[in-house]
């Protein structure tokens, strides 16, 4: 029995990881992201001001 609640264990553990990872993962995408389309919001706003002159 001891053995079984040490390999679930481990297992229980190295998922938690991997699922902190993921979320982490998440965020960081959504971050870039958001920055990413930030930047390209300002350049096309400039672009259409020089365009309307």
């Amino acid at each position: 029995m001891s053995a079984f609640l040490s390999s679930f264990a481990s297992y229980l553990i190295k998922m938690i990881i991997l699922v902190a990872i993921g979320v982490c993962g998440g965020f960081i995408g959504i971050k870039l992201r958001q920055s990413s389309d930030r930047k390209k919001g300002v350049s096309e706003q400039v672009t259409e001001a020089s365009s309307e002159e």
